[in-house]
Protein backbone atom coordinates (compact mmCIF):
# COMPACT_ATOMS: atom_id res chain seq x y z
CA UNK A 1 0.00 0.00 0.00
CA UNK A 2 0.87 3.72 -0.44
CA UNK A 3 -0.05 6.69 0.86
CA UNK A 4 -0.32 10.40 -0.74
CA UNK A 5 -0.78 13.69 1.34
CA UNK A 6 -1.94 16.77 0.21
CA UNK A 7 -0.50 19.91 0.70
CA UNK A 8 -2.90 22.22 2.90
CA UNK A 9 -3.93 25.60 2.08
CA UNK A 10 -2.88 28.52 4.14
CA UNK A 11 -5.79 30.77 5.92
CA UNK A 12 -6.06 34.21 4.58
CA UNK A 13 -5.89 37.57 6.79
CA UNK A 14 -8.91 39.35 7.40
CA UNK A 15 -9.22 43.27 6.75
CA UNK A 16 -10.86 46.16 9.35
CA UNK A 17 -14.52 45.76 8.81
CA UNK A 18 -16.61 49.23 8.85
CA UNK A 19 -19.27 49.71 11.48
CA UNK A 20 -23.16 49.49 10.56
CA UNK A 21 -24.66 52.67 9.63
CA UNK A 22 -27.47 53.73 7.46
CA UNK A 23 -31.17 53.72 6.90
CA UNK A 24 -33.45 52.45 9.13
CA UNK A 25 -34.83 49.46 9.12
CA UNK A 26 -38.91 48.43 9.05
CA UNK A 27 -40.97 47.39 11.70
CA UNK A 28 -40.54 44.84 14.39
CA UNK A 29 -40.06 41.54 12.92
CA UNK A 30 -40.88 37.94 14.41
CA UNK A 31 -38.07 36.11 16.50
CA UNK A 32 -34.96 35.09 14.24
CA UNK A 33 -34.96 30.89 14.22
CA UNK A 34 -31.98 30.63 16.94
CA UNK A 35 -29.86 27.55 16.62
CA UNK A 36 -29.02 25.06 19.73
CA UNK A 37 -25.52 24.67 20.14
CA UNK A 38 -24.18 21.50 21.32
CA UNK A 39 -21.31 21.52 24.17
CA UNK A 40 -18.41 19.47 23.10
CA UNK A 41 -18.71 19.26 19.40
CA UNK A 42 -17.21 21.08 16.33
CA UNK A 43 -19.07 23.47 14.54
CA UNK A 44 -21.33 22.43 11.86
CA UNK A 45 -21.80 23.96 8.75
CA UNK A 46 -24.07 23.65 5.60
CA UNK A 47 -23.09 25.05 1.92
CA UNK A 48 -26.25 26.77 -0.17
CA UNK A 49 -25.67 27.13 -4.02
CA UNK A 50 -28.12 29.39 -5.35
CA UNK A 51 -28.59 29.85 -9.36
CA UNK A 52 -30.91 27.98 -11.57
CA UNK A 53 -28.01 27.54 -14.11
CA UNK A 54 -26.81 24.80 -11.69
CA UNK A 55 -29.81 23.13 -11.82
CA UNK A 56 -29.91 23.39 -15.43
CA UNK A 57 -26.80 21.85 -15.86
CA UNK A 58 -25.37 24.67 -17.85
CA UNK A 59 -22.82 25.57 -15.16
CA UNK A 60 -21.13 23.29 -12.65
CA UNK A 61 -20.80 24.42 -9.07
CA UNK A 62 -16.74 24.37 -8.36
CA UNK A 63 -17.70 26.65 -5.36
CA UNK A 64 -19.05 24.29 -2.82
CA UNK A 65 -16.84 21.61 -2.79
CA UNK A 66 -13.88 23.92 -2.74
CA UNK A 67 -16.07 26.23 0.37
CA UNK A 68 -16.44 22.68 2.19
CA UNK A 69 -12.26 21.70 1.84
CA UNK A 70 -12.03 25.16 3.20
CA UNK A 71 -14.29 24.73 6.28
CA UNK A 72 -12.97 21.45 6.61
CA UNK A 73 -9.27 22.15 7.11
CA UNK A 74 -10.47 25.12 9.66
CA UNK A 75 -12.20 22.16 11.48
CA UNK A 76 -15.55 22.78 11.01
CA UNK A 77 -18.29 19.46 10.10
CA UNK A 78 -20.35 20.20 6.58
CA UNK A 79 -23.41 18.44 7.29
CA UNK A 80 -25.21 19.30 3.73
CA UNK A 81 -24.94 21.06 0.44
CA UNK A 82 -27.75 22.14 -1.33
CA UNK A 83 -28.82 23.93 -4.62
CA UNK A 84 -31.25 25.82 -4.98
CA UNK A 85 -33.44 28.33 -7.88
CA UNK A 86 -32.35 32.07 -7.12
CA UNK A 87 -35.49 32.94 -5.79
CA UNK A 88 -36.48 34.23 -2.71
CA UNK A 89 -39.20 31.20 -2.17
CA UNK A 90 -35.94 28.77 -2.58
CA UNK A 91 -33.69 29.98 -0.58
CA UNK A 92 -35.14 31.69 2.17
CA UNK A 93 -36.17 27.91 3.23
CA UNK A 94 -32.61 25.89 2.65
CA UNK A 95 -31.54 28.45 4.75
CA UNK A 96 -34.18 28.43 7.35
CA UNK A 97 -34.31 24.33 7.05
CA UNK A 98 -30.08 24.50 7.54
CA UNK A 99 -30.51 26.66 11.38
CA UNK A 100 -33.11 24.92 12.00
CA UNK A 101 -31.13 21.77 11.98
CA UNK A 102 -28.85 23.39 14.29
CA UNK A 103 -26.35 24.26 11.86
CA UNK A 104 -23.90 26.97 12.97
CA UNK A 105 -22.69 28.22 10.04
CA UNK A 106 -24.29 28.41 6.62
CA UNK A 107 -22.65 30.24 3.43
CA UNK A 108 -24.38 30.77 0.67
CA UNK A 109 -22.70 31.33 -2.42
CA UNK A 110 -23.76 33.65 -5.58
CA UNK A 111 -26.06 35.76 -6.30
CA UNK A 112 -24.85 38.82 -4.63
CA UNK A 113 -24.85 41.29 -7.89
CA UNK A 114 -26.74 44.11 -9.16
CA UNK A 115 -29.14 41.94 -11.53
CA UNK A 116 -33.12 40.98 -10.76
CA UNK A 117 -31.98 37.82 -10.19
CA UNK A 118 -29.87 38.09 -7.63
CA UNK A 119 -31.72 37.55 -4.84
CA UNK A 120 -29.79 36.01 -1.93
CA UNK A 121 -29.83 39.05 0.33
CA UNK A 122 -33.42 38.81 -0.17
CA UNK A 123 -33.70 35.55 0.34
CA UNK A 124 -31.32 35.07 3.71
CA UNK A 125 -33.38 39.01 5.01
CA UNK A 126 -36.29 36.59 4.91
CA UNK A 127 -35.60 33.29 6.59
CA UNK A 128 -33.86 35.85 9.07
CA UNK A 129 -36.86 37.64 9.43
CA UNK A 130 -34.89 41.60 9.14
CA UNK A 131 -35.16 43.90 6.76
CA UNK A 132 -32.87 45.10 3.98
CA UNK A 133 -30.99 48.44 4.41
CA UNK A 134 -28.39 50.61 3.42
CA UNK A 135 -24.94 50.26 4.93
CA UNK A 136 -22.81 52.77 5.03
CA UNK A 137 -19.59 50.06 4.96
CA UNK A 138 -20.91 48.27 2.24
CA UNK A 139 -21.31 51.42 0.17
CA UNK A 140 -18.47 52.55 0.66
CA UNK A 141 -16.72 49.17 -0.41
CA UNK A 142 -19.07 49.65 -3.78
CA UNK A 143 -17.64 53.33 -4.63
CA UNK A 144 -14.56 52.09 -3.47
CA UNK A 145 -14.60 49.29 -6.09
CA UNK A 146 -16.11 51.33 -9.11
CA UNK A 147 -13.16 54.26 -8.95
CA UNK A 148 -10.73 51.17 -9.23
CA UNK A 149 -12.36 50.27 -12.05
CA UNK A 150 -12.47 53.45 -13.79
CA UNK A 151 -9.04 54.25 -13.15
CA UNK A 152 -8.66 50.46 -15.13
CA UNK A 153 -11.05 52.16 -17.70
CA UNK A 154 -13.04 48.95 -17.26
CA UNK A 155 -16.22 51.03 -16.45
CA UNK A 156 -16.65 54.34 -17.82
CA UNK A 157 -18.45 55.92 -14.68
CA UNK A 158 -17.88 55.64 -10.85
CA UNK A 159 -20.36 57.03 -9.12
CA UNK A 160 -23.70 54.90 -7.46
CA UNK A 161 -26.76 54.37 -9.60
CA UNK A 162 -29.93 52.69 -8.04
CA UNK A 163 -28.78 49.30 -9.76
CA UNK A 164 -25.21 49.62 -7.85
CA UNK A 165 -26.91 50.96 -5.06
CA UNK A 166 -28.43 47.24 -4.74
CA UNK A 167 -25.17 45.89 -3.88
CA UNK A 168 -24.96 48.31 -0.45
CA UNK A 169 -28.34 46.86 0.70
CA UNK A 170 -27.83 44.48 3.06
CA UNK A 171 -29.89 42.46 6.30
CA UNK A 172 -29.91 44.78 9.06
CA UNK A 173 -27.09 43.59 11.43
CA UNK A 174 -25.17 41.98 9.39
CA UNK A 175 -21.91 43.07 8.33
CA UNK A 176 -19.37 43.99 4.88
CA UNK A 177 -16.63 41.95 4.06
CA UNK A 178 -14.25 43.17 1.45
CA UNK A 179 -14.48 41.84 -2.24
CA UNK A 180 -10.78 42.73 -3.69
CA UNK A 181 -11.37 41.25 -6.71
CA UNK A 182 -15.02 42.27 -7.48
CA UNK A 183 -17.66 44.59 -6.44
CA UNK A 184 -20.20 43.43 -4.15
CA UNK A 185 -19.33 42.84 -0.73
CA UNK A 186 -19.97 39.29 0.76
CA UNK A 187 -22.07 39.91 3.67
CA UNK A 188 -22.03 38.30 7.41
CA UNK A 189 -24.82 38.22 9.73
CA UNK A 190 -24.25 36.60 13.30
CA UNK A 191 -27.02 35.55 15.35
CA UNK A 192 -27.86 35.33 18.63
CA UNK A 193 -26.14 32.16 20.03
CA UNK A 194 -23.42 32.80 18.19
CA UNK A 195 -24.29 30.97 14.53
CA UNK A 196 -23.86 33.12 11.60
CA UNK A 197 -24.80 33.18 8.06
CA UNK A 198 -22.03 34.32 5.55
CA UNK A 199 -23.07 34.96 1.98
CA UNK A 200 -20.33 34.60 -0.95
CA UNK A 201 -20.10 35.80 -4.14
CA UNK A 202 -20.37 33.26 -6.91
CA UNK A 203 -17.40 33.98 -9.35
CA UNK A 204 -14.81 31.66 -7.97
CA UNK A 205 -11.92 33.96 -7.79
CA UNK A 206 -13.77 36.39 -5.72
CA UNK A 207 -15.30 33.95 -3.53
CA UNK A 208 -12.17 32.47 -2.14
CA UNK A 209 -11.27 36.20 -1.97
CA UNK A 210 -14.22 36.87 0.38
CA UNK A 211 -14.12 33.38 2.42
CA UNK A 212 -10.61 33.99 3.41
CA UNK A 213 -11.13 37.47 4.47
CA UNK A 214 -14.54 36.49 6.50
CA UNK A 215 -12.88 33.45 8.52
CA UNK A 216 -10.73 36.56 10.98
CA UNK A 217 -14.14 37.37 11.45
CA UNK A 218 -15.56 33.73 12.59
CA UNK A 219 -12.86 32.59 15.21
CA UNK A 220 -15.70 31.92 18.09
CA UNK A 221 -16.53 29.58 15.67
CA UNK A 222 -13.74 28.26 14.01
CA UNK A 223 -11.20 29.03 16.74
CA UNK A 224 -9.10 26.18 15.86
CA UNK A 225 -8.61 22.70 14.23
CA UNK A 226 -6.49 21.43 11.71
CA UNK A 227 -7.66 18.10 9.36
CA UNK A 228 -5.33 15.88 7.87
CA UNK A 229 -5.59 13.15 4.84
CA UNK A 230 -4.52 10.35 3.70
CA UNK A 231 -5.34 8.12 1.05
CA UNK A 232 -3.90 4.38 0.99
CA UNK A 233 -4.19 2.41 -2.46
CA UNK A 234 -5.24 -0.95 -1.57
CA UNK A 235 -4.25 -4.20 -3.71
CA UNK A 236 -7.79 -5.35 -4.51
CA UNK A 237 -10.60 -4.05 -6.35
CA UNK A 238 -13.40 -6.22 -4.15
CA UNK A 239 -14.22 -3.34 -1.61
CA UNK A 240 -16.37 -5.92 0.52
CA UNK A 241 -12.95 -7.70 0.79
CA UNK A 242 -12.02 -5.00 2.79
CA UNK A 243 -15.19 -4.38 5.20
CA UNK A 244 -13.92 -6.61 7.86
CA UNK A 245 -10.62 -4.82 8.37
CA UNK A 246 -11.80 -1.45 7.46
CA UNK A 247 -14.31 -2.48 10.62
CA UNK A 248 -11.44 -3.46 12.80
CA UNK A 249 -9.62 -0.01 11.85
CA UNK A 250 -12.70 1.70 12.64
CA UNK A 251 -13.13 0.21 16.24
CA UNK A 252 -9.38 0.72 17.13
CA UNK A 253 -9.36 4.73 15.53
CA UNK A 254 -13.01 6.05 16.72
CA UNK A 255 -11.56 9.43 16.01
CA UNK A 256 -10.22 8.75 12.59
CA UNK A 257 -13.12 9.06 9.46
CA UNK A 258 -12.45 5.82 7.10
CA UNK A 259 -13.70 5.99 3.70
CA UNK A 260 -13.46 3.12 1.13
CA UNK A 261 -13.91 4.47 -2.46
CA UNK A 262 -13.92 2.27 -5.10
CA UNK A 263 -12.87 2.66 -8.77
CA UNK A 264 -14.66 0.46 -10.47
CA UNK A 265 -14.19 -3.18 -12.07
CA UNK A 266 -13.98 -1.62 -15.61
CA UNK A 267 -10.94 1.01 -15.09
CA UNK A 268 -7.50 -0.13 -16.12
CA UNK A 269 -6.15 0.56 -12.64
CA UNK A 270 -9.41 -1.15 -10.53
CA UNK A 271 -8.26 -0.68 -6.81
CA UNK A 272 -9.92 0.63 -3.94
CA UNK A 273 -8.64 3.48 -2.47
CA UNK A 274 -9.46 3.84 1.65
CA UNK A 275 -9.43 7.26 2.72
CA UNK A 276 -8.43 8.37 6.54
CA UNK A 277 -9.27 11.83 7.87
CA UNK A 278 -8.99 13.17 11.10
CA UNK A 279 -9.56 16.59 12.56
CA UNK A 280 -7.82 17.74 15.86
CA UNK A 281 -6.63 21.22 17.35
CA UNK A 282 -3.23 20.99 16.38
CA UNK A 283 -2.04 20.01 13.16
CA UNK A 284 0.10 17.74 14.62
CA UNK A 285 -2.18 16.11 17.01
CA UNK A 286 -4.16 15.25 13.08
CA UNK A 287 -1.27 14.29 11.28
CA UNK A 288 -0.03 11.87 13.95
CA UNK A 289 -3.82 10.58 14.91
CA UNK A 290 -4.11 9.73 10.82
CA UNK A 291 -0.30 8.51 10.58
CA UNK A 292 -1.04 5.86 13.14
CA UNK A 293 -3.91 4.23 12.14
CA UNK A 294 -1.97 4.29 8.02
CA UNK A 295 0.15 2.04 10.38
CA UNK A 296 -2.45 0.26 12.12
CA UNK A 297 -3.96 -0.50 8.18
CA UNK A 298 -0.62 -1.58 6.81
CA UNK A 299 0.30 -3.68 9.57
CA UNK A 300 -3.72 -5.22 9.42
CA UNK A 301 -3.38 -5.79 5.81
CA UNK A 302 -0.02 -7.44 6.18
CA UNK A 303 -1.41 -10.31 7.31
CA UNK A 304 -3.62 -10.69 3.98
CA UNK A 305 -7.12 -9.33 2.83
CA UNK A 306 -9.49 -11.20 5.22
CA UNK A 307 -12.48 -13.07 2.91
CA UNK A 308 -15.37 -11.33 1.53
CA UNK A 309 -18.54 -11.49 3.90
CA UNK A 310 -21.02 -14.07 3.17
Amino acid sequence: MSSRRPVPKGRGRARPVPSFGGRKGASAAPPRPRPRPIPGQRTSAEIVSIGREILHGRTIDTNAPEIAAYLSQCGAVVRRITIVDDREQAIAPAVADALSRGCRLVVTSGGLGPMADDRTLRGVADALHVPLAIHAGAKEMVEASYRRLRAMRLVSTDGLTATREKMCSIPIGAEPIPNALGIAPGILFRMAGGAAVLCLPGVPAEMRCVLEAAIGHLRELLPRGALARREIETPTADESALKPLLDRLAKEFPSVWIKSQPRGFDAADAKVLVILEAIAPERSQAESLVDDAVRRLIALAAGGLPPAPR
